[in-house]
């Protein structure tokens, strides 16, 4: 499950207040995890007061005699606009991946994150399928052949993408930027509309290895990539280095 709030970070590294999307949607045991595990987490001093979005990777697996342990896996940081300025945004007439053939005669769905770094001129300069998540379990043959027929889709799309650079903000003058996208291969029956899961509720899936390239951020190593909610860019938040692991239960 993927829960989205907000978190305000003292310029001492430590957490002052945060708040929780929908919390009428979030269950009860979920909430309780969470609230626990903020108050906990400590930042690399940011210097001053930061706010930021947040998203939160929550993890339930079954430890014997028909219990769950429920735990917040991971985390990601999103930035306020009026703060940080502009980010790079990917163009709505890019290339869309093509779901494989195999994959769709399979009935397998999945997720690819993968890391671009952007060149100045709005082209994709490096790019990586970071991790794969699938969305049905076989062998670990199959598997690691599925996870490759999705990441190559990507990523033969990725190649063409074409980004707006930043105009104003602290991004500006960068000289290459980071940048996380989900690539989802969704399989819908006739008529009905292509629904990502309700907030608030369980998506049951494979987690894939995760890949780290050299040239990727600290920023973007420290976030869970399936931490993400939706399908928009993400950059991370360069004000935020969370210095202890999330893993409250």
């Amino acid at each position: 499950m993927v829960v989205t709030g907000a978190v305000e970070v003292n310029p001492d590294g430590r957490v002052h207040a945060y708040t929780i999307d929908q919390q009428d949607k979030v269950p009860a045991d979920v909430m309780a995890v969470i609230g626990k595990d903020i108050p906990r987490w400590d930042f690399k001093s940011p210097g001053g007061v930061v706010k930021a979005t947040m998203s939160l990777l929550i993890v339930n697996k079954p430890i014997g005699d028909g219990k769950y342990a429920i735990a917040v896996s991971g985390v990601s940081f999103g930035g306020y606009p009026d703060e940080t300025g502009e980010s790079v945004k990917r163009k709505a007439a890019d290339v869309q991946p093509i779901y494989p053939e195999a994959a769709i005669n399979a009935r397998v769905s999945g997720t690819v994150y993968v890391l671009l770094r952007v060149s100045r001129d709005g082209t994709v300069d490096e790019s990586v399928a970071e991790q794969v998540n699938l969305d049905q379990y076989g062998s670990q043959s199959q598997m690691n052949q599925l996870r490759k027929m999705l990441a190559d889709a990507s990523l033969k799309a990725a190649k063409h993408w074409t980004f707006d650079l930043p105009t104003r903000g602290k991004e500006v003058a960068d000289p290459y930027w980071l940048i996380r996208i989900p690539v989802n291969f969704r399989l819908y029956g006739a008529g009905h509309p292509k629904e990502e899961p309700a907030y608030g509720t369980w998506h049951v899936y494979i987690p894939g290895p995760r890949q780290t390239p050299s040239w990727t951020s600290q920023i973007l190593l420290s976030e869970a990539p399936d931490a993400m909610r939706g399908s928009e860019p993400h950059t991370g938040n360069p004000m935020l280095q969370l210095q202890t692991s999330p893993s409250g239960t």
